[in-house]
């Protein structure tokens, strides 16, 4: 007997409490198909969770509870209404009805069904023919096509064969450059959000900077089922299973194989030096279990294993690790804690671990605290080993999530001065701004003074393009 993940609730709604559970048909009540309902102790929202699309939203405040509550469970109450093709229907109208007045109902509802889809075709037949006949893309032979797609910017590569079929069938969906033109310059995009949503080959990638333009990728199927733990120089760090381990790069469709880990771990961070194909690639993992030992793996390029060290760590008020992407600087790997803490991991001096002495009190470092009620940004002086409260990030931005970090210069004014969050508010991705003190979202007027009514994004980081070719020598690990 084994557990198996589940990909798909079909027509089911979950609702999951601390004692009791409860399940329900979605068509007959009308709820979003295929999600899980759930609280947490202590918390006064309500969650939702969709196992489909892997995103957690917070769809209620609970704000008139009173100041010393319980953990909520649920009760299914009796309903006479239901919700079917979109009418809500009382019970007690149906109940009792001779079959040929119930197979009248069922037949009309056919009918205006198969109408729909009729009208919906026809819709796209005549759009399509208003398409061809408005842009007659044929007058651009393939040499053309050609030539024009070896000039273009990546980004605009990418929009030149969304243009049409003719397109998509002449130049290939990866862009590629002629060794000899080297590294091709990304300084004027801002960092992208990646996230995948049903841990397929489809993943979806938003420009915050054009827009919010969104573009979908179908990747290589070596990403089935993988999860993303870390993103640096245009490369995501992969997991597939709790032993293997390989780089990505989406651009490109690049591939470096890591030697398996010796035993599953289950790792609360994840990160890697530099570029992976890069003599000097090191990559870094952080694991804790309950008998109180950290565990911290890394392999350099080059080698064909993994070395680990285990460290006591039975003083979780010293330090308590946390999900997060540790940071490498200057030779060692940093390790925020819950508390604000570091731990560092140096690759010098025979791997040592330390855990620095807290600054100050309640310095909660650079993320947002529960439910987003506040943000505070703290900068780490390492001369003094203190951390600094950062009150603007003047033409600064800042990209955050659980397994990427990144700051860039703004080269449009109205991103300066904003954190982004790998959240979504309908399609837009969220930010606050330091100067209006507020949450908002791209593309929409949204304003709010927490996470309430937005999407949490689970297997997703940001990414800087790179579409830098690589030779074979460099996507061999073992090679230096």
């Amino acid at each position: 007997m084994a557990l198996e993940e589940v990909k798909s609730l079909g027509d089911h709604v979950l609702f999951l409490g601390k004692n009791t559970t409860a399940s329900c048909s979605a068509a007959e009540l009308g709820l979003t198909r295929g999600c899980l309902y759930y609280t947490l102790p202590e918390d006064q929202s309500f969650y939702k969770f969709e196992v489909e699309d892997h995103g957690i939203t917070v769809i209620l405040r609970c704000l008139k509870l009173p100041t010393t509550w319980f953990e909520a469970d649920w009760m299914m109450m009796p309903t006479t209404v239901r919700v079917t093709y979109g009418r809500r229907t009382r019970i007690e109208d149906i109940v009792g009805k001779d079959e040929e007045e119930y197979n009248i109902i069922e037949a009309e509802r056919n009918k205006t069904s198969i109408n729909n889809d009729e009208m919906e075709n026809q819709g796209q037949k005549h759009n399509e023919g208003e398409l061809e006949e408005a842009r007659p893309w044929g007058i651009l032979n393939e040499d053309i096509v050609e030539l024009i797609a070896s000039n273009l910017h990546p980004v605009g590569y990418i929009y030149f064969r969304a243009v049409c079929k003719a397109n998509r069938s002449i130049i290939p969906a990866v862009y590629r450059r002629s060794s000899s033109t080297g590294i091709i310059k990304t300084r004027n995009l801002s960092p992208w959000l990646v996230f995948s949503i049903d841990s397929d080959t489809i993943y979806n990638f938003v420009d915050p900077m054009h827009n919010n333009q969104k573009y979908l990728m179908n990747l290589s199927e070596l990403l089935i089922g993988a999860s993303i733990r870390f993103s640096k120089c245009g490369w995501l760090l992969m997991s597939k299973g709790r032993k293997t381990l390989f780089f990505y790069n989406p651009f490109t469709r690049a591939t470096i194989q890591l030697p398996d880990l010796p035993k599953a771990y289950g790792f609360v961070g994840m990160s890697f030096s530099s570029l992976p194909t890069s003599s000097d690639c090191v990559v870094f993992g952080i694991a804790h279990d309950p008998w109180y030992e950290l565990s911290i793996f890394i392999i350099a390029r080059g080698n064909d294993f993994w070395r680990s060290r285990i460290f006591l760590n039975n003083n979780l008020e010293k330090y308590m690790p946390c999900i997060n992407n540790p940071v490498f600087y200057d030779g060692a790997f940093y390790c925020l804690d819950y508390n604000g803490t570091l731990g560092v991991f140096s690759l010098e001096d025979d791997f040592i671990w330390k855990v620095l002495a807290k600054p100050r009190e309640h310095f909660n470092a650079v993320y947002p605290r529960p439910l987003g009620k506040s943000v505070g940004i703290f900068r780490l002086d390492f001369s003094k080993m203190v951390w600094v409260k950062v009150e603007s990030l003047g033409k600064l931005m800042l990209f955050i999530s659980n397994t990427s970090s990144l700051s860039a210069i703004a080269l449009d004014s109205r991103m300066e001065n904003k954190i982004y969050f790998p959240r979504l508010h309908g399609e837009g991705i969220l930010f606050y701004s330091l100067e209006t003190g507020w949450y908002h979202s791209l593309g929409s007027q949204h304003s709010a003074k927490d996470f309430y009514d937005t999407k949490e994004l689970l297997n997703c980081t940001w990414i800087e393009p790179n579409w830098s070719q690589t030779t074979e020598q460099e996507l061999d690990w073992l090679s230096i």
